[in-house]
């Protein structure tokens, strides 16, 4: 029943933490129990970008003082976060031990109270990244249409074909300012990752750049604040796209797949 997404990016500062804060909402409000859980261990950001102090992290799972279940806060009737400390030492790359004990305590959690699991990864290519990407039944991949991004995004994808045998990507290209422009640079760019990685990756949606989006930033989702918007809407297809696509299993990491239900 559960289907675990990972959201991923090579570059920082792409929006990717947007995106799936607002995806949390929109399934928030269909109805689907989501937790949203913050894969950048040591410098969290999606307590912020609701504005939140939580009281407990994953620092406190990992240091033993409570279990998974009980450090889940509760954003609405539908929405749950599991969020990471911010700016704390030693939690940058997590321990062999620390991510099969966060593996397996999440397979439980999810697998009982979740239709979706999004994970907001750190950006960056590192170990942790790829291992928790692997574990997700569906792989997100923000990106710009600037090189410096879209190469990074390439390095993802290959990472994660040639060291997991992963082969089915959704690309979503964000802080657009010239749409046809950025559909074309990025429909180049997934024909070159077609033929070099032999992978499968479709474009989900452009994302036009907006400030109103960095300033909903800490406050109300932009869905909230803008529930009839272009934008919205597009975010919506991306929601509504994912539901639909039957999610592919892999010859990687096992973990979540016996959850798997639509």
């Amino acid at each position: 029943m559960t289907r675990v997404i990972s959201f991923s990016s090579g570059k920082g500062g792409v929006g990717k933490t947007t995106l799936a804060t607002n995806l949390g909402c929109l399934w928030s409000k269909a109805q689907r129990k989501t937790l949203l859980i913050d894969g950048d261990w040591a410098l969290g950001k999606l307590s912020l970008a609701y504005g939140l102090r939580p009281e407990w992290t994953i620092q406190t799972v990992l240091e033993g003082k409570k279990p998974l279940s009980e450090c889940v806060m509760r954003i609405d009737d539908h929405l749950d976060l599991l969020a990471s400390p911010s700016g704390v030492m030693g939690f940058e790359e997590l321990t062999e031990e620390q991510r099969n004990q966060l593996f397996f305590e999440l397979d439980a959690l999810g697998t009982k109270n979740y239709d979706r699991i999004l994970i907001d990864h750190s950006s960056g290519i590192h170990w942790g990244v790829l291992q928790f990407a692997a574990a997700a039944h569906q792989h997100v991949v923000v990106t710009t249409p600037e090189p410096t991004s879209y190469m990074d995004a390439y390095a993802i994808m290959k990472l994660l074909s040639k060291r997991f045998a992963i082969r089915d990507f959704w690309l979503v290209g964000a802080l657009c300012t010239r749409l046809r422009e950025a559909e074309r640079t990025l429909n180049k760019f997934m024909e070159t990752a077609r033929t070099h990685l032999d992978v499968r990756v479709q474009l989900l949606e452009l994302i036009p750049w907006d400030s109103r989006l960095i300033k909903s930033f800490g406050n109300k989702p932009f869905v909230d604040n803008y529930p009839n918007d272009l934008i919205t809407e597009r975010l919506e297809r991306v929601r509504s796209r994912l539901d639909f696509a039957e999610p592919k299993k892999f010859h990687g990491l096992q973990y979540f797949f016996d959850t798997i239900h639509s």
